[in-house]
Protein backbone atom coordinates (compact mmCIF):
# COMPACT_ATOMS: atom_id res chain seq x y z
CA UNK A 1 0.00 0.00 0.00
CA UNK A 2 2.60 2.22 1.22
CA UNK A 3 4.22 1.90 -2.66
CA UNK A 4 1.50 2.63 -4.54
CA UNK A 5 0.76 5.60 -2.45
CA UNK A 6 4.63 6.26 -3.44
CA UNK A 7 4.46 5.79 -7.05
CA UNK A 8 0.75 7.77 -7.26
CA UNK A 9 3.52 10.61 -5.41
CA UNK A 10 5.94 10.44 -7.76
CA UNK A 11 3.37 10.99 -10.67
CA UNK A 12 1.97 13.74 -9.04
CA UNK A 13 5.43 15.11 -8.76
CA UNK A 14 6.41 14.66 -12.28
CA UNK A 15 3.24 15.79 -13.48
CA UNK A 16 3.61 19.53 -11.24
CA UNK A 17 7.59 19.27 -12.67
CA UNK A 18 6.15 18.85 -16.10
CA UNK A 19 3.62 21.92 -15.68
CA UNK A 20 6.30 24.12 -14.20
CA UNK A 21 8.53 23.72 -16.97
CA UNK A 22 5.69 25.03 -19.30
CA UNK A 23 4.74 27.78 -16.94
CA UNK A 24 8.66 28.86 -16.91
CA UNK A 25 8.70 28.76 -20.89
CA UNK A 26 5.64 30.89 -20.87
CA UNK A 27 6.69 32.86 -18.75
CA UNK A 28 9.67 33.52 -20.82
CA UNK A 29 7.76 33.70 -24.28
CA UNK A 30 5.03 36.44 -23.80
CA UNK A 31 2.68 35.66 -26.12
CA UNK A 32 3.15 32.04 -26.15
CA UNK A 33 0.92 29.73 -24.34
CA UNK A 34 1.09 25.67 -23.49
CA UNK A 35 -1.07 23.74 -22.05
CA UNK A 36 -0.98 22.46 -18.63
CA UNK A 37 -1.56 18.55 -17.21
CA UNK A 38 -3.85 17.48 -14.84
CA UNK A 39 -1.99 16.51 -11.51
CA UNK A 40 -5.20 14.57 -9.88
CA UNK A 41 -4.39 11.02 -10.26
CA UNK A 42 -7.81 9.79 -10.12
CA UNK A 43 -8.07 11.69 -13.40
CA UNK A 44 -5.14 9.30 -14.45
CA UNK A 45 -6.38 6.17 -13.07
CA UNK A 46 -9.25 6.16 -15.48
CA UNK A 47 -6.61 5.91 -18.53
CA UNK A 48 -4.43 3.03 -16.78
CA UNK A 49 -2.09 5.55 -15.56
CA UNK A 50 -0.41 4.80 -12.32
CA UNK A 51 3.06 5.83 -12.65
CA UNK A 52 5.73 8.25 -14.27
CA UNK A 53 6.26 4.76 -16.80
CA UNK A 54 2.96 4.59 -17.42
CA UNK A 55 2.54 8.18 -18.05
CA UNK A 56 5.59 8.31 -20.65
CA UNK A 57 4.20 5.23 -22.30
CA UNK A 58 0.48 6.90 -22.71
CA UNK A 59 2.27 9.86 -23.99
CA UNK A 60 4.04 8.04 -26.47
CA UNK A 61 0.94 6.02 -27.25
CA UNK A 62 -0.88 9.50 -27.93
CA UNK A 63 1.36 11.04 -29.88
CA UNK A 64 2.32 8.02 -32.00
CA UNK A 65 -1.67 7.41 -32.52
CA UNK A 66 -2.26 11.33 -33.51
CA UNK A 67 0.88 11.47 -35.30
CA UNK A 68 0.48 8.71 -37.43
CA UNK A 69 -2.06 11.22 -39.04
CA UNK A 70 -0.31 14.22 -39.87
CA UNK A 71 2.22 11.46 -41.36
CA UNK A 72 0.53 9.51 -43.30
CA UNK A 73 -2.78 10.59 -43.33
CA UNK A 74 -4.68 8.30 -40.99
CA UNK A 75 -4.77 7.38 -37.34
CA UNK A 76 -2.27 4.82 -36.72
CA UNK A 77 -5.53 2.36 -35.65
CA UNK A 78 -3.20 -0.79 -36.18
CA UNK A 79 -0.76 -0.43 -33.34
CA UNK A 80 -0.47 -2.95 -30.59
CA UNK A 81 1.20 -0.50 -28.18
CA UNK A 82 0.45 -3.12 -25.28
CA UNK A 83 2.75 -5.90 -26.34
CA UNK A 84 5.67 -2.78 -27.22
CA UNK A 85 8.06 -2.22 -25.10
CA UNK A 86 8.95 1.75 -23.70
CA UNK A 87 12.51 1.15 -26.19
CA UNK A 88 9.98 0.05 -28.89
CA UNK A 89 7.46 3.45 -28.58
CA UNK A 90 10.28 5.78 -28.18
CA UNK A 91 11.45 4.79 -31.75
CA UNK A 92 8.51 4.55 -33.10
CA UNK A 93 7.46 8.15 -31.86
CA UNK A 94 11.20 9.21 -33.63
CA UNK A 95 9.90 7.68 -36.68
CA UNK A 96 6.73 9.22 -36.60
CA UNK A 97 8.40 12.51 -35.69
CA UNK A 98 10.71 12.35 -38.58
CA UNK A 99 7.80 11.67 -40.77
CA UNK A 100 5.59 14.39 -40.07
CA UNK A 101 8.49 16.76 -40.60
CA UNK A 102 8.98 14.94 -43.96
CA UNK A 103 5.06 15.55 -44.23
CA UNK A 104 5.08 19.11 -43.58
CA UNK A 105 8.51 19.97 -45.97
CA UNK A 106 6.23 18.52 -48.87
CA UNK A 107 3.27 20.24 -47.99
CA UNK A 108 5.48 23.41 -48.05
CA UNK A 109 6.83 22.81 -50.88
CA UNK A 110 3.36 22.01 -53.00
CA UNK A 111 1.83 25.00 -51.34
CA UNK A 112 5.10 26.95 -52.93
CA UNK A 113 4.34 25.29 -56.12
CA UNK A 114 0.56 26.18 -55.90
CA UNK A 115 1.46 30.11 -55.25
CA UNK A 116 3.45 29.96 -58.20
CA UNK A 117 0.79 28.04 -60.84
CA UNK A 118 -1.82 30.36 -59.32
CA UNK A 119 -0.04 33.29 -59.77
CA UNK A 120 1.30 32.47 -63.53
CA UNK A 121 -2.50 32.14 -63.82
CA UNK A 122 -2.83 35.30 -63.11
CA UNK A 123 -0.27 36.49 -65.38
CA UNK A 124 -2.13 34.92 -67.98
CA UNK A 125 -5.07 36.70 -67.55
CA UNK A 126 -4.06 39.70 -67.23
CA UNK A 127 -1.91 38.94 -70.64
CA UNK A 128 -5.61 37.60 -71.78
CA UNK A 129 -7.08 40.92 -71.60
CA UNK A 130 -7.37 41.25 -67.45
CA UNK A 131 -7.67 44.89 -66.55
CA UNK A 132 -5.95 44.23 -63.31
CA UNK A 133 -5.23 41.33 -60.61
CA UNK A 134 -8.66 41.67 -59.00
CA UNK A 135 -10.27 40.84 -62.45
CA UNK A 136 -8.13 38.33 -62.96
CA UNK A 137 -8.54 36.02 -59.48
CA UNK A 138 -12.41 36.89 -60.57
CA UNK A 139 -12.07 34.73 -64.03
CA UNK A 140 -10.27 31.82 -62.06
CA UNK A 141 -12.72 31.89 -59.44
CA UNK A 142 -15.79 31.92 -62.04
CA UNK A 143 -13.78 29.12 -64.17
CA UNK A 144 -13.47 26.98 -61.23
CA UNK A 145 -17.17 27.45 -60.09
CA UNK A 146 -16.53 29.47 -56.84
CA UNK A 147 -17.37 32.68 -57.64
CA UNK A 148 -20.02 32.59 -55.93
CA UNK A 149 -18.31 30.70 -53.39
CA UNK A 150 -19.15 32.66 -49.40
CA UNK A 151 -16.21 31.02 -47.31
CA UNK A 152 -12.89 31.32 -48.41
CA UNK A 153 -11.18 28.88 -46.89
CA UNK A 154 -12.95 26.61 -49.16
CA UNK A 155 -11.62 28.85 -51.94
CA UNK A 156 -8.20 28.04 -50.89
CA UNK A 157 -8.91 24.66 -49.77
CA UNK A 158 -10.20 24.12 -53.30
CA UNK A 159 -7.59 25.50 -54.97
CA UNK A 160 -4.99 24.37 -53.34
CA UNK A 161 -3.81 27.60 -51.77
CA UNK A 162 -2.69 28.64 -47.96
CA UNK A 163 -5.40 29.48 -46.10
CA UNK A 164 -3.04 33.12 -45.34
CA UNK A 165 -4.86 34.39 -48.30
CA UNK A 166 -8.40 33.87 -47.60
CA UNK A 167 -8.43 38.04 -47.11
CA UNK A 168 -7.43 38.30 -50.51
CA UNK A 169 -9.83 36.56 -51.83
CA UNK A 170 -12.40 38.34 -49.22
CA UNK A 171 -11.52 41.63 -50.39
CA UNK A 172 -12.20 40.56 -54.15
CA UNK A 173 -15.26 39.37 -53.45
CA UNK A 174 -16.56 41.39 -51.22
CA UNK A 175 -16.14 44.49 -53.39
Amino acid sequence: MIKQRDKKMELVKHLEAQNAETQKWMDENPGSWGGMIVTDPAHWAGYGVHTVEDFERYELETYIYEGHKDAFGTKGRHYDFKNMTLAELKAEADYISDAVKNSMKEEAEREKQKIAEFDAQIKHNIAAGAEDKSTAIRWILDAEGLIEEKDMGYICYSLGLPYSMEKEFESILNK
